[in-house]
C-alpha cells in the first residue's frame, strides 16, 4: 500500500511541471561560446547549467551558434537589520551579472541586461564560522539563480515564434 501511495504521488508531482531546484534550464540551442571578462566567477556555473541541458560548449566562437558575453559582475553584502548590542543581525548578499548575447551571424539577441538575485540571512555572532558557512552556500545559489536567468532570456529569444 505506501508504494502505491509513493508512486501515485510521484506520478501528480510529475503530472504537474514540478521540478527540482536547481534542474536544468531548457534550451534550444545547439552550441555556446561563453566569454568572460577577469574576476567574473559566474561562468563556470552558466557552463555546467547549459552542459546539464545538453548543450555544448565550444572553446572558441568560430561555429558556436550564440556566444553568450559575460561583461561585468558584481557581488555586494550590506547588513539590513542590528542587534539591540549594535552587531549585524540580519545581511544581504547581492549579486549582479551585466551580459550580452549574440548570435552565430552577428545578431544581438539579447542587448546589454544585468542578471540580479538576492539573498537575506540571519547572522549568527555566537556561530560566526557557520555564518560564513551560509553566506558561501548563498553566494553558489545567487551565481545559479544569475547563470539561469542568463540561460531563460537565451531561450526566450531563441524561440520559434509561430506565424
Amino acid at each position: 500500500m505506501r508504494l502505491v501511495r509513493l508512486t501515485f504521488l510521484a506520478a501528480a508531482l510529475v503530472g504537474c511541471g514540478f521540478h527540482l531546484r536547481g534542474s536544468a534550464v531548457e534550451t534550444n540551442i545547439a552550441s555556446a561560446y561563453v566569454r568572460a571578462a577577469p574576476n567574473i566567477t559566474v561562468n563556470t556555473e552558466l557552463t555546467r547549467i547549459l552542459k546539464q541541458s545538453g548543450v555544448q560548449i565550444l572553446d572558441s566562437e568560430q561555429g558556436a551558434a550564440v556566444v553568450i558575453d559575460l561583461l561585468d559582475q558584481q557581488q555586494t553584502s550590506r547588513t539590513v537589520s542590528y542587534t539591540d548590542r549594535a552587531t549585524t543581525a540580519e545581511s544581504e548578499l547581492d549579486l549582479r551579472v551585466h551580459f550580452k548575447v549574440v548570435a552565430a551571424g552577428g545578431k544581438v539577441l539579447i542587448d546589454d541586461r544585468w542578471a540580479h538575485a538576492t539573498r537575506t540571512y540571519l547572522v549568527d555572532t555566537n556561530n560566526l564560522v557557520g555564518s560564513n558557512q551560509q553566506a558561501q552556500l548563498l553566494t553558489s545559489e545567487l551565481l545559479t539563480d544569475c547563470a539561469q536567468q542568463i540561460i531563460r532570456g537565451l531561450s526566450a529569444s531563441t524561440r520559434v515564434k509561430p506565424v
